[in-house]
């Protein structure tokens, strides 16, 4: 599954109309649980309180979930939960598996 998202911040700089095409595919189970393994490696005290305030993020009921909007569970994310998330994830280095073709249906 294909979406494309409108890049505000390129849009502005280029004085052009930015999207950006993103793969919706649901990542494997398998590999949303190495990542968040990896994610649960972080030993920073700061970070730590962050991820575990942004725990739920994405799956409908965490701190950063619009009561608005109905977010896909984060086994058919492909991003992490929240921003605060994905920039702890990337700062200490754990990127979350996109996968490739051949990994999804």
């Amino acid at each position: 599954m294909t979406r494309y998202e409108y890049d505000e911040e390129a849009s502005k700089a280029w004085h052009m109309d930015v999207v950006h095409e993103v793969d919706d595919s649901p990542v494997p189970v398998s590999r949303w649980v190495d990542a968040m393994r990896r994610l649960n490696t972080i030993n920073d005290p700061l970070a730590r309180k962050l991820l575990a305030l942004h725990r739920d993020c994405g799956a409908g009921t965490g701190v950063c979930d619009s009561l608005d909007d109905e977010p896909d569970p984060m086994d058919r994310r492909s991003t992490w939960g929240c921003e605060t998330t994905s920039l702890i994830a990337d700062h200490f280095g754990v990127a979350y598996p996109q996968g490739s073709s051949s990994d999804r249906p």
